[in-house]
């Protein structure tokens, strides 16, 4: 391969700018040596697999839970929290519409400030991988 000027360094009077590795932009072909970045020639945000990875539980945040009257969830005896498996003492408890688990106000703020993830949602999802898996 030969060495080809990126667009980061277009205007750099060095040599520096060459390269036979970089990224290129899928919509232009215009080469950058690092991301991310965004493409100079049509304005497309460029960035990589782990960049995306990461930031994609701020693209698509779990839902909000509701919030019930502890006292109106019917159970057998105490509700638990999903997350900590302790008692909900408090007068409200908060339920994932998906997976329909109970959550304390403490995991429900953990879940959607740090984890990004419904644990309940999460589980379900592996017991169906789990299940299908074991059927075929």
């Amino acid at each position: 391969e030969k060495p080809s000027m990126c667009m980061c360094h277009l205007d750099s009077k060095s040599a520096q700018g060459f390269s036979t590795t970089g990224y290129f932009c899928p919509q232009c072909k215009s080469k950058y040596c690092e991301l991310p970045t965004e493409c100079k020639a049509c304005n497309l945000t460029l960035v990589s697999a782990p960049h995306l990875a990461r930031s994609y539980h701020h693209l698509f945040p779990p839902e909000s839970y509701k919030e019930f009257l502890t006292s109106d969830i019917v159970t057998d005896g105490s509700v638990c929290c999903y997350a900590c498996q302790i008692e909900i003492l408090d007068p409200h408890t908060y339920v994932c519409e998906k997976c329909e688990q109970n959550f304390c106000l403490d995991c429900d703020m953990f879940v959607h400030e740090t984890l990004h993830s419904c644990p309940g949602c999460a589980s379900f999802r592996n017991l169906q991988t789990i299940q299908a898996m074991n059927t075929s």
